[in-house]
């Protein structure tokens, strides 16, 4: 998959098509996408149809996947069965569905907790190929970053005006995995990021929460290079 996102020439694919092509193959999408981001939706779509019950359990938890996640993919993988947009019945279906996922270990799983779950990873890896694009085809103004107790903060002069830019943790925690890895701590932290400008700081622009302190940096220092530039304001 990533091998095929890169090869792709610039362009070809934008930030969010990836995962936009994949809820158009779930059903939940009524929309046109660029034939190369349906080709990577469809890569992603066979790598995780070849995976059992046990090696989707491993990917799951290797991806921090939530009831949320979970959730979703359920609802994906019922609504391409019945070839419709799910209703109020088909949400608690899903959540069923749910429930048994996380109280049953994956030899004990049926056909809709597969589905559910692999449903879940073509989301969650179209999601991680967007990021890796818009990584890769932004070049983000460095900045001279100092961290402090609650997070990390810099600044830019964007036409003679100082703007101030906070990386720290956000308001609302990330939701648990349901799988705990055993190597890294469960705990998870999410981040915002905000920019103010002026002495006063009255403008000011933000976003998050973002799953790590260095996406939240890029971030920040995309939407600074994006100012500067002229191509949006506060």
């Amino acid at each position: 998959m990533l091998h095929a996102a890169a090869s792709l020439p610039p362009g070809a694919v934008q930030p969010g098509d990836v995962s936009a092509a994949t809820e158009v193959r779930a059903g939940l999408l009524n929309a046109d996408v660029p034939p190369a981001s349906d080709a990577a939706a469809c890569c992603i779509q066979h790598t995780v149809d070849d995976l059992g019950p046990a090696d989707l359990w491993t990917l799951a938890r290797d991806t921090a996947m939530t009831r949320d996640d979970l959730a979703w993919g359920a609802g994906a993988a019922l609504a391409r069965e019945r070839l419709a947009q799910p209703g109020p019945l088909d949400e608690l279906a899903a959540q069923a569905i749910v429930d048994e996922l996380v109280e049953r270990t994956p030899c004990r799983w049926g056909r809709h907790h597969t589905d559910a779950v692999r449903a879940a990873l073509y989301r969650t890896l179209a999601d991680l190929a967007d990021v890796l694009l818009e990584v890769s085809e932004s070049t983000p103004t460095p900045l001279d970053w100092t961290a402090d107790d609650d997070g990390w903060r810099a600044s830019a002069v964007i036409g003679g005006v100082v703007h101030d830019v906070v990386v720290q943790k956000a308001e609302h925690a990330p939701s648990p995995p349901v799988w705990h890895h055993p190597s890294p701590p469960a705990a998870r932290t999410a981040w915002q990021w905000r920019i103010t400008n002026g002495p006063t700081g009255r403008a000011s622009h933000g976003c998050g929460p973002v799953p790590s302190a260095l996406a939240a940096r890029h971030a920040a220092e995309c939407a600074i290079t994006a100012l500067a530039a002229g191509r949006c304001s506060l």
